[in-house]
This record gives C-alpha cells, structure tokens and sequence, in this order.
C-alpha cells in the first residue's frame, strides 16, 4: 500500500504509467458495489458447488461485492492487462503441455513489481492486488473497459485477445471513469464444443458457465495430490489452455510481445514425462524457481505425469 504524495494524480497520467510497465490495456471504473444481479449470480455459482475445491472463493463475500472494503477511502479502480503469450501456437520440447502463463516467472510477483513500481508515483494511497486479493477481477476489468467476457470465461481485449494477466489498482483517487464494455465475443461455441473436460455448459437462459470440477486446469493444479483420479488427455501436465487455442479473438497476428519475466523458459518446455517423474526436489526447486507451477508442487505435478493419457483432442 503506497500513502507517499507523488506527481501522478489524474487519469490519463496513471494509464501512462501503466503502458510504461507493459499493460496493452488499462480502464478506470468508479470504486462501488457490484450489482444485485452480479451478487447473486457468483453466490449461486458458488452455491452450485462449481467452485470445486477452491474454498477460498467462498469466503470475503463482502469483499467481493464491494472494492472499497479493501482500501479506506476508495474512489478508483484501475485495470490492467498484461501479455504473457506472443504466440498460438505450443512451444514444447518435451511433448508435454503447459499453460502459457505458467512458463515464465510467477506472474503474480512480476506483475506487482510492476504494479507497485506505478502506485510510488501515484498522490493518495494504492493498494496493488494481483490474484490474491478477494476481488473479481474480470468483472472490474469489464466495468473499466477493458474487455468483455467470451462464452469461455475468459477476459478478451479487443483487438488483443485472452492472453493476457490482469493486475488491479485500488486507489483513493477520483479519476475519470471509462465506459463499460458492452461488447460481445462472437459466440461461435468453439470453446464449448473444444473443452475436453465439458467444463463449460449452457444453461436454459442461454448463459454459459463454467464448472471448475470438469476443468483441466483446476484438476491439474487447484485439486491436491490424492484428489485426483481423472485422467490429463492430450499430454496436458499443468493447465489447458484449449478454450484459448480454438478462440477466433486470439488472431496469430495480433497477440502482443509477452513481458519478458514471462517468456517460455526452455529447461521447462525441454521436460519430458519422464524427467517430471525422475525429478528430485532440489532439482524441482532449481527448476521451477519463481515459478507460478510451484503451486502444483513436487508430489501433484509427478501425480499429474502419471495419469497423463494418450488420447488425442
């Protein structure tokens, strides 16, 4: 949290600093409640249980339903999107499948040392929340302009794509609020019909959500060690970047150069199957050092190579 006065106090200066830390994307929403409607709609999510389980998204309800719980005095918040993919295609050595985000530094640590770096020369207090913090981030990313919610879930910047990180500035500035996007994916149904887990459904109203129990990433990295039985089709080690891959949002010629804390790491694109499963935990701790696929960690990562399958998508 920063409280030093500082020369950055208007909008157009803070998106400024935030394009100079590497954000393809920035938007400014008034600090408020969420809507009766969107309450209600992440409570039955929860309610449903296809939260699995990931507790945590149960609890600070509060919190999410109002930004200003997180920061006394409140007025603004700031979105911004960040690149982590240049590419669609699979950069893999070892025949294994990672999602793209997890193949560079951990992005939380990269993102708040960039966060953090704009919130010193900002006037007023700023808190930096990357991922951690109770805040629904795609929500506020859509009320500040940033992008629109595809039928996959899924954040995507015009014009950018779904490739993208967000972080979060909370601050006691009034800035000028942008204009919610009121756009729409294409609807194409791409993503449903490609989702190899089924683990995203369209209800009767239409709506599409998802259910991070069928999820290959949740079952790949939220679920622990001795949880899972359910088999990783198509070499899928850590995550599933499919609903991605086959969105017409994500055009080959228009995904932006990732930051470069979060380009591929070759030591881990070269692993193999069985080099995960050889591994020893000081080489897994050289490795994955600063590592968003720590998470995993040693013993769900090798449970992961062993139930790899070898169906084809």
């Amino acid at each position: 949290m920063n409280s030093n006065p500082s020369r950055c106090s208007d909008a157009e200066g803070v998106k400024r600093l935030l394009r100079e830390a590497g954000a393809v994307a920035v938007g400014i929403a008034e600090a408020a409640s969420v809507s009766p409607a969107e309450a209600d709609a992440y409570a039955a999510w929860i309610d449903s249980g296809m939260h699995g389980g990931m507790d945590y998204l149960a609890r600070y309800g509060d919190v999410r339903s109002d930004p200003r719980l997180l920061l006394e005095g409140a007025q603004s918040v700031i979105v911004a999107a960040f690149p982590y993919a240049g590419t669609t295609d699979m950069p893999t050595r070892g025949g294994l499948r990672w999602a793209r985000y997890a193949l560079g530094d951990d992005y939380h640590d990269v993102l708040r040392s960039r966060l953090r770096g704009v919130a010193e020369q900002m006037e007023g207090e700023t808190r930096v929340c990357v991922d951690t913090a109770p805040l629904r981030e795609r929500l506020w990313a859509v009320r500040a302009g940033v992008g629109m919610i595809g039928l996959n879930n899924q954040l995507i910047v015009p014009g950018v794509g779904s490739y993208v990180l967000l972080g979060t500035l909370i601050s006691t500035l009034r800035l000028a609020s942008d204009h919610a996007n009121e756009g729409r994916c294409v609807e194409c149904g791409k993503c449903l019909r490609a989702c190899p887990g089924g683990a995203l459904r369209r209800e009767a109203d239409g709506r599409v959500t998802l259910d991070a129990r069928r999820c290959l990433s949740y079952i790949s990295i939220e679920q622990r060690d001795g949880d899972n039985d359910t088999p990783l089709p198509g070499k899928r080690i850590y995550g599933c970047d499919t609903c991605q891959e086959v969105c017409p949002h994500n055009h080959a010629d228009l995904l932006p150069t990732p930051l470069p804390e979060l380009q591929p790491r070759e030591e881990i694109l070269a692993l193999t199957e069985a080099d995960i499963l050889a591994l020893t935990p000081e080489e897994y701790a050289h490795i994955f050092r600063r590592s968003a696929i720590k998470r995993a960690k040693l013993a769900g990562l090798q449970s992961n190579a062993r139930r790899l399958s070898s169906k084809k998508d």
